[in-house]
């Protein structure tokens, strides 16, 4: 058996219908999802409550909801009804929103307000039970293990080696010793050279990330949570293309136990 649990985001599916997003996911041989609320989804922001369904038809097919992301930066009434659905589908992790970086408005200035709003976001989750996580991301001012610790001291991270490719490179094991038992996901997803940027492509592809030496990292650093499969580029079939990277994913587990 692969030591991760094997998610795969729900994003390159758009509003397919719970029953058949489930039936997709199943027959690729998912362990579970990272089911993605945001408006042009199969859950939105303004129906939280399509989520259950979502759950239902997860656990029809073997699956489990490990992961909802959402958008949200505040603690707002959404937030409020987002959290409580989540909490009643027994997600176990809920990643928030990300903060960007303007020059015009100035690091200090807008991780002052990240600080707040991530306070009350993790007050919040507190009530309805739940655990939140910031992912690294790049273009934000959280790209790295050590800028997400500046924000926050209790929320977890969703950890994104790919994200944090694209705004350079920090090395993998020493983000692993900043977070410690903070990380609570890591997103999979590879990225090559198209001319002279950085592009996503698909993982069974391949890329700059190695990711059987990222894996073999993982487990020397004691990870043993879920890997995500994230893919973000065009395709016309998402089922079979995002199918073909699970394929790889699966490999790359195996490559970094030899």
């Amino acid at each position: 058996m692969d030591a991760f649990r094997v998610l795969v985001m729900t994003k390159p599916f758009g509003e397919l219908e719970p029953g058949r997003l489930a039936e997709i996911l199943g027959g690729m041989s998912a362990d579970g999802g990272e089911v993605v609320v945001r408006d042009g989804q199969t859950v939105t922001p303004g129906e939280p409550q399509r989520l259950l369904e979502v759950a239902k038809e997860f656990a029809r097919h073997g699956l489990g909801i490990d992961v909802v992301t959402t958008d949200l930066v505040r603690a707002d009434a959404t937030a409020d009804r987002v959290f409580g659905v989540c909490a009643e589908a027994g997600v176990p992790l809920v990643r928030v929103g990300w903060w960007r970086y303007d020059a015009g408005l100035g690091y200090q200035r807008i991780a002052a307000e990240a600080r707040r709003e991530l306070a009350a976001l993790a007050a919040l989750a507190r009530r309805h039970h739940l655990r939140i996580a910031l992912q690294l991301h790049h273009g934000t001012i959280h790209p790295s293990a050590a800028h997400a610790l500046r924000l926050t001291e209790e929320l977890a991270v969703y950890a994104d080696p790919g994200n944090q490719v694209m705004e350079g490179r920090e090395d993998l094991a020493m983000s692993l010793d900043l977070l410690g038992d903070r990380v609570a996901c890591v997103g999979v997803k590879n990225a090559a050279w198209l001319g002279e940027r950085l592009g996503w492509q698909p993982l069974a592809d391949g890329g700059v990330l190695e990711w059987p030496d990222i894996l073999r990292t993982l487990h020397q650093r004691g990870y043993d949570g879920p890997l995500s499969l994230h893919a973000h580029y065009p395709m016309t079939d998402p089922g079979a293309t995002v199918a073909r990277d699970l394929r790889h994913l699966r490999e790359a587990i195996s490559l970094s136990r030899s």
